[in-house]
């Protein structure tokens, strides 16, 4: 039993950024990123760890890059 608190991969507050990346390349980041953990093995705490962080960063520059485009 662990008795760490709980912190979440992204903090609104402590994460924020007005800087957003061009689409194409939010995209290829992303496409990166899913190819890097496509075999992460799910017993493995630290490749789990990794694959969240990494895609869960990949995800946020997608969709910033997004919104940036539509004038959001």
């Amino acid at each position: 039993m662990t008795t760490a608190v709980p912190a979440p991969l992204h903090d609104p507050r402590r994460d924020a950024s007005n800087w957003a990346p061009p689409l194409d390349i939010a995209l290829h980041a992303a496409r990166d990123t899913l190819a890097r953990h496509a075999k992460a093995d799910i017993h493995d705490h630290g490749d789990m760890l990794e694959a969240a962080t990494g895609l869960d960063y990949a995800l946020r520059l997608l969709v910033a890059a997004l919104d940036s485009e539509a004038g959001r």
